[in-house]
């Protein structure tokens, strides 16, 4: 059963983000939540559930809409398996007032104790996890790999974001990254990076025409 505090909360995001889309609203493009798509955290969260997934990484956390999606799926396989999880969901946010925002969702939600919340530049923020991932050692245990990781972020940087992140994705690990086909002001950039990750060697990615445009990319070897 999906869980009752978090989707009370999903529910006040998707009628704040649905009222933006709409124009029902004015609000400064800098504190707009940006979300993806009621049916793209579906989809996400059963995702998630098949793979039991037990680490994320999230690179863009706006106000904490697709994080809560991620936190549900996380909370409903610790159930199942009867696990305990703690901080198990990595997200970098580089904006004051969308991180408190944000936190404020988490407590609302119940969920503050899954999720580690990091502020600052995401190039940064991801150079500093990436060193531990240059350690043998620190590789034995795969459980410190990510299962999942979400690209929601400043676009022109993806490339340099995925080969970042790809040696922390287990065997079977997904990347998937928003917004491939809208806003059609990305769509440039956008066909750069597919085309960019489609040329690697040892992965598979399609993209998958829900929301804004999910581009799905899996981890082979």
């Amino acid at each position: 059963m999906f869980n009752t505090k978090i989707s009370k909360v999903l529910s006040r995001l998707e009628e704040q983000s649905k009222r933006e889309r709409l124009g029902e609203v004015v609000i400064p493009r800098p504190e707009m939540m940006l979300a993806i798509t009621l049916d793209t955290g579906m989809f996400f969260n059963i995702t998630l559930k098949a793979m039991r997934a037990k680490r994320i990484l999230e690179i863009g956390t706006s106000s904490g809409y697709s994080t809560l999606w991620f936190a549900e799926a996380l909370m409903q396989i610790s159930e199942v398996s009867n696990t305990r999880q703690e901080k198990t969901i990595i997200t970098i946010e580089m904006d004051h007032s969308k991180i408190e925002r944000a936190n404020k969702n988490f407590d609302e939600s119940g969920v503050k104790d899954l999720i580690d919340l990091k502020e600052g530049q995401a190039d940064d923020i991801l150079s500093e996890i990436s060193k531990n991932y240059h350690n043998e050692n620190y590789l034995k245990n795969e459980d410190r790999l990510f299962d999942f990781v979400f690209f929601d972020a400043d676009k022109e940087n993806l490339r340099y974001y995925f080969d970042l992140v790809l040696p922390m994705v287990r065997i079977g690990g997904i990347i998937a990254t928003d917004n491939i086909l809208y806003p059609e002001e990305y769509r440039p950039m956008m066909i750069d990076y597919t085309n960019y990750i489609k040329n690697k060697p040892n992965i598979e990615s399609v993209m998958v025409p829900i929301g804004n445009g999910e581009e799905l990319t899996i981890k082979l070897a």
